[in-house]
Formats: C-alpha cells, structure tokens, sequence
C-alpha cells in the first residue's frame, strides 16, 4: 500500500482547497492500485466540506509551528509529546511514503508586505511547510505538489524559495513555465522543477441528467483579491457591473454570481464584493447569488460545468469551469491565468486587471459569446492532453 499524506490546504471556505484536494485524490487513485490518503489542516475539519472527499481528515493538534517541531526534535531523541492526537500525527507522517504540500502560490512579492531580515524569513517558510521539515527529518519523500511560484522579486521570497528547494522538498514542480523561471533564474534554484498542470484539473463532476437542462445560465466569478491588485482606472465593482447589465441584455440569459473565497473572519471577501454587485445592477431578478456556504465543493464544480459559459476572476474557478469544457473569459493579475488558459487554447479570452475597463470588456465578451461553441470543442480537445500530461508526470509525485 502507498501511504500519502497531504496537507496545506483548507477544504472550507475557499474552492482552490478543495478544488486540489480532489485533483489530488484521482491522480493518486490513477497511478496506485492500492493506496490510503490521509489530509492534515490548521482547523477543525468541517463536516459539510470534507464530506465528499473520500478520505480522513484531520486537525494538526499544534497551533503554533515552533511548538510542533520542537515536539518533532524531542521524538527524534526518544521524548515522546503527551497527548495522543500528537503522537498520532507524527506516526502518520513518519510511516507515510509521501508527504505532499498543497499550497497553490508561494513566495509571491506581490502578496507579501516589505523585507523582513534571514532569521524571520525562514522562520516564516518553516511555519508553512512544517510538516514537509519533519517528513524530510524522518527521510519521508516530500513533494511541493504544482504550484504558481512568485514574481520572485523580494530578498525575502527569495531566502524562503531556495530554503524550500535546499531543506524541505525532494521533489518541487510548478504549474507554469513561468513560475519555473520566476525560481531557476530570479531564485537561484539549481534543483530541476518540472512543469505540471494544477491538480485541480482532474477533479470529477458530474454531467446533467437527461431531465436536466445544460447551459441554461451564464457564471459570472467574482473575486475579493483582483479588486487588491487592480490598477486600470475604472474599478472592478463598475466593470463588473455593466458587464453583466450587458451580458443579460445580449444573450437573454439568467447570471449566477459565483464567490469562491468566504474565509471567515475577513471583513471583506467574495460574498461582498458579489453582493455589492448585485446591488447596483440594473436587472436583479436575472440574477441570483449561490449560496456556496451550504454546498460542498463537489456540488460547486457541478454548478459551474452547467454554465453556459464562464467569466471568471478567480483561478480555481477557471480550472473548474475549463476542465468541465466550458468556454471562459477571464479577468487576471497573474500570468497563473495566461499559462491556465494557453493549455486549452483560450489564449484570447483574457483580459489584465492592469488595463480592464468595461468598453474593453464588453466588446471581448461579444466577440467571446459568438465564439463560444468552437471554443467549447477546442477546450474539450485540449483537456485530453492535460489529463495526460498530469497521469504522465504525476508519477514523479504520487507513485511509489
């Protein structure tokens, strides 16, 4: 039996989690006959949310990294920690065959606040990846499951990526050729990182039944964090909004605003920013707001395959809508978007959050509407060579 130990991800809150989660689990499944899946995450597990993952998760029983590797450091010298939930966590990573992160971006300088000096860069890379140290400790193989890494441009995104590639991960891939470079040249990083698609790709859902009406509503995915790196001078609220006032007008079809991250405790998340769209649109009543709080992510992939077709801002539901083969145009800050959409052959459908206002958007989605049908069997085309190259490759990370 292969024993994998997977961690880094929330399966609550946030679809990129789950959505890697699940990609995971069938390429695991694809490549080993017999296997056991074990999951490890900060919080106490959701029922609703692991309810469709096939396998058991747990609650890291440390709150605080340095506190679970100094119990690591004391096992190693015979000192066992007191309570039993901790010892079974560490006899789950120190018999596993692998053990794999599932962080989707790292050691990007445009998600990270000023330089911080050696000592708390790598105290900060050790608090991420403490599971992956304690597996190398134990001579685990560990693996950076496909990840966007960067832009590289900080001191400190540099110290913790080579930190990573050194003293925490065997084996590190990437899902675009770009974050390849972003760690080979702006990095330093001499270990071979090979390209993969996301894992997320591979993630079932299930197809319309035969009383169930396909494409009956267009998905419009909304994002907190574009309206963060969002530079062009007309706002992403006003984008979106007349966007979709157009878009109900042209195509006389029903919208559902699609948030993907709701983490708890934000002030401002995707439910907001769908809300505050919601409430200046022109025409409410054809357009509704899933209410993704009571579905789980198995349940979202399903809604978002029945789209007509997708426009997205956020990452994980662009793979989503992609590898369910519908067409999607896509609003990005970063070139994980352009990489996503050029493996299917979408590369036209994107616009940067750098230059986008809504004459340019609407006349993209024009052109994208009337295209939607060819591009719907291109995309179904290119899947094929995705999900190979993700069997293929994925050997690498998941086979013994």
């Amino acid at each position: 039996m292969t024993k994998i130990l997977l961690y880094g991800v929330f399966p609550e809150n946030n679809f990129g989690g789950p959505s890697l989660m699940h990609g995971a689990r069938e390429l695991i499944k694809e490549l080993n006959n017999d296997y056991e899946i074990i999951f490890y995450q900060a919080t106490e597990p959701v029922e609703l949310a692991v309810s469709d993952m096939g396998f058991k998760v747990y609650q890291i029983p440390y709150n605080k990294a340095s506190h679970l590797l100094r119990d690591a450091i004391k096992l190693k010298f015979g000192i066992r920690p007191k309570k039993e939930e901790c010892l079974r966590f560490f006899n789950h990573v120190k018999t596993s065959d692998i053990v794999a992160n599932l962080l989707g971006i790292c050691f990007s300088s445009r998600l990270t606040k000023g330089e911080r000096g050696y000592l708390k860069s790598i105290k900060s890379v050790l608090a991420i990846f403490a599971i992956s140290f304690v597996a190398k400790m134990n001579r685990v193989k560990t693996i950076k499951c496909p990840a966007s890494y960067g832009p590289i441009e900080k001191k400190d995104n540099i110290r913790q990526a080579r930190f990573s590639a050194r003293y925490i991960f065997d084996v590190m891939l990437a899902r675009e050729t770009e974050s390849e470079r972003q760690m080979r040249e702006n990095a330093g990083i001499k270990k071979n990182i090979t390209v993969l698609p996301d894992l997320a790709n591979l993630m079932p859902y299930s197809k319309p039944g035969p009383d169930e009406k396909n494409y009956n509503y267009i998905g419009i995915s909304v994002s907190y964090q574009i309206i963060r790196q969002w530079e062009s001078s007309e706002s992403y609220i006003n984008c979106m909004v007349k966007l979709i006032d157009h878009v109900i007008l042209k195509t006389g079809k029903k919208i559902v605003l699609i948030p993907n991250e709701i983490t708890v405790g934000h002030n401002y998340n995707d439910i907001h920013v769908a809300k505050e769209i919601h409430g200046l649109l022109n025409h409410t009543n054809d357009v509704k707001l899933l209410d993704i709080t009571n579905m789980n992510s198995t349940q979202l992939k399903d809604a978002i395959a029945r789209c007509e077709v997708m426009v997205a801002s956020r990452y994980h539901s662009c793979v989503a809508a992609l590898s369910a083969g519908v067409p999607t145009l896509v609003i990005g800050w970063h070139y994980k978007y352009d990489e996503l959409l050029n493996l299917y052959g979408q590369d036209k459908w994107i616009i940067s959050c750098d230059n986008c206002t809504s004459d340019k958007l609407i006349s993209l989605f024009n052109d994208f509407w009337e295209s939607r049908n060819g591009e719907r069997k291109v995309i179904k085309g290119k899947y094929k060579d995705v999900r190979r190259a993700l069997i293929d490759v994925g050997k690498i990370m998941f086979a013994k």
